[in-house]
């Protein structure tokens, strides 16, 4: 009898053993739920990874430091605000991070509003929601890749939109116009950043290339000296921390380009509004970022938000899309680099 008792334990054990076999992490980075957690991720966002290379244990180093702060960020959030989840950038390391955002010592300070004029209050609690998909004049979200060519984006975004309303080039008659002729042509705007307003300017004065004949790589080359062109741009706006210059704008005219400060928590963003107040001290400070606003809105806690545009492809917040606090300049949000296009008409 004891015999057999003594088999069965032996059983049991060998049995445990081999299963916490096939849970280790063969690089010895990941416990057994962090690693189930990291298949899961590489099974939902089609990655590749082969245990013992360099590039392998960086991704899995990379992930468990990331999978930390997201837990921490679930723990602490509070109503009404963000939510953060799983996205596709929970591999990326800090450097490749800072390279979806630019490089903000080069470029003007927010204006560092403190407070919102009651005026501006009162517009704020009266103009409703606004979401300018409903027109049909946007295109499917785009990805800028590991490039930090937000700019570009955000440009095209605000003037594409208002340029296939004005036209009536709606649905499939869209129109999409190139980031591609931005980067390479813009001066001073690469892939560590660059200012909508520079952008936008340009392509009032020189014109933009549709999509179709200048297609993004997220690489500069030189820029082209014969390439067609439209001019759908006839003037550019400054509404840096005019709030309700923006709101009237957005509502009436188009979306705009805002630029504001990122914190770590913005790539875990998947839905809710966004209310980290950013700063440069932040020790989770990355970098700066450039967006469309297409909309805005109240929650049914009450809380204001602008509707906006990224360009980090459909896995990233609200496919695609985010929220942001409105008429609090969350993480300078209204007080750095606003700036809208006035399309013009072309055949």
């Amino acid at each position: 009898m004891l015999r057999v008792v003594m088999l069965a334990v032996f059983g049991l054990m060998a049995t445990v053993l081999a299963v916490n076999l096939v849970s280790l992490d063969k690089d010895g980075i990941l416990d057994s739920d962090t690693l189930k957690e990291f298949s899961s991720f590489k099974s939902r966002f089609n990655r590749a990874c082969s245990d013992g290379s360099a590039e392998c244990k960086r991704k899995k180093q990379a992930f468990k430091a990331n999978l930390k702060k997201l837990k921490t960020l679930n723990a602490t959030k509070k109503k009404g605000g963000a939510e953060y989840g799983i996205t596709e950038y929970l591999d990326w390391d800090p450097e490749e991070l800072k390279k979806l955002v630019f490089n903000i010592d080069t470029l003007p300070a927010p204006l560092n509003i403190s407070s919102v004029d009651a005026e501006s209050r009162s517009k704020r609690a009266n103009i409703g929601t606004k979401d300018w998909r409903a027109t049909q004049a946007v295109n499917p979200i785009r990805n800028q890749g590991s490039c930090g060519s937000c700019w570009a984006f955000a440009s095209v975004a605000a003037i594409e939109i208002q340029s296939n309303f004005l036209n009536k080039r709606t649905g499939a008659k869209r129109r999409a116009y190139s980031e591609q002729h931005l980067l390479n042509c813009v001066a001073g705007n690469t892939c560590n950043g660059g200012w909508p307003i520079t952008a936008m300017t340009y392509a009032k004065t020189k014109g933009l290339a549709r999509a179709v004949n200048q297609k993004y790589t997220g690489k500069i080359v030189a820029c082209p000296k014969k390439l067609a062109v439209d001019k759908p741009v006839a003037n550019v706006l400054d509404m840096t921390g005019k709030l309700a210059q923006m709101q009237s704008y957005v509502q009436n005219t188009g979306p705009i380009t805002a630029a504001f400060y990122v914190c770590n928590d913005f790539y875990m963003y998947t839905g809710g509004v966004y209310r980290t107040q950013c700063t440069y001290d932040n020790p989770e400070f990355v970098g700066g970022h450039a967006v469309a606003i297409i909309g805005f809105g109240t929650t049914a806690d009450g809380i204001d938000y602008w509707l906006v545009r990224n360009s980090w492809g459909v896995n990233w917040g609200i496919n695609g899309y985010f929220m942001i606090e409105r008429g609090t300049d969350t993480s300078y949000f209204e007080s750095w680099g606003v700036s809208g296009p006035k399309a013009a008409k072309i055949a």
